[in-house]
């Protein structure tokens, strides 16, 4: 074989490594994932999806290669869909609390996505004093649809000691506490001080202590076979954590 020809090969070669081994080229998967408005974690700002966790999600995701895209599903159907394994469209979503029937249809990643802190918003000095969910005995409290209770308050709930009312959005929940038709809200803290903001509505507070403080994660629906990706999201995630992305994220939004 002429030199030259061998050379022209060795040239081609290098050239299809050096592209494979360009940032480009690196993204080789890619992946939607679900979740339901709640901000400032997740936005529809002029028909785009953003907000903190889907910052944060896309961030990690491009980290390890994965080009992460965004669809919105209101909660109850969206934790159902996944429930139907391969017959949803559904692969992955955000950002879910681990249960053992959840486990059973979903794979977590082992790094959160955030911790949630979940807050009691009540009208200033309707109140006297608040201990935590014992003080709730007789009220009627609203949630958003599909929001997973902290299990002392279900407890509470199916005794008959605290009374629901399920709304599809947080603006609900808070026009229904201003104008005195329940007596209180469960909502993720920083959740429920955007929706205050946009109502202008002050004589409404987060009652301290929260009532629980727990990790959410990023899932993948278990029967569409991408639990290779947990390991990957969560190597993302350390690394936006351990430079200080993720921090820079949230101060966007909050």
């Amino acid at each position: 074989m002429p030199v030259l020809h061998k050379n022209r090969q060795l040239l081609a070669v290098c050239a299809l490594a050096g592209l494979l081994a360009a940032p480009g080229w690196a993204q080789t998967r890619s992946i939607t994932c679900y979740s339901d408005v709640f901000a400032p974690y997740v936005t529809l700002d002029g028909g785009e999806i953003r907000g903190i966790d889907v910052d944060a999600i896309a961030e990690a995701g491009r980290r390890v290669g994965i080009k992460v895209s965004f669809q919105l599903l209101p909660w109850v159907r969206l934790e159902r869909d996944i429930a139907m394994g391969t017959a949803s469209e559904v692969e992955c979503a955000f950002a879910y609390t681990v249960t053992d029937i959840r486990k059973t249809y979903m794979d977590f990643t082992t790094v959160p996505v955030k911790l949630t802190e979940l807050n009691i918003f009540a009208r200033r000095g309707s109140f006297q004093s608040f201990n935590g969910i014992d003080d709730l005995k007789g009220k009627t409290v609203g949630i958003r649809r599909g929001f997973k209770l902290p299990a002392a308050m279900q407890t509470m709930v199916e005794q008959g000691y605290i009374k629901l009312e399920e709304v599809n959005t947080d603006k609900q929940n808070f026009e229904k506490l201003a104008r005195e038709r329940i007596q209180a809200v469960l909502s993720n803290r920083e959740v429920g001080f955007e929706a205050l903001d946009l109502l202008g509505n002050h004589e409404i507070v987060a009652l301290s202590p929260s009532v629980q403080i727990t990790p959410t994660y990023l899932v993948f629906n278990k029967a569409k076979g991408h639990a290779d990706l947990v390991p990957l999201f969560d190597k993302g995630f350390r690394a936006i954590i351990a430079d200080g992305t993720y921090r820079k994220i949230r101060a966007r939004y909050l």
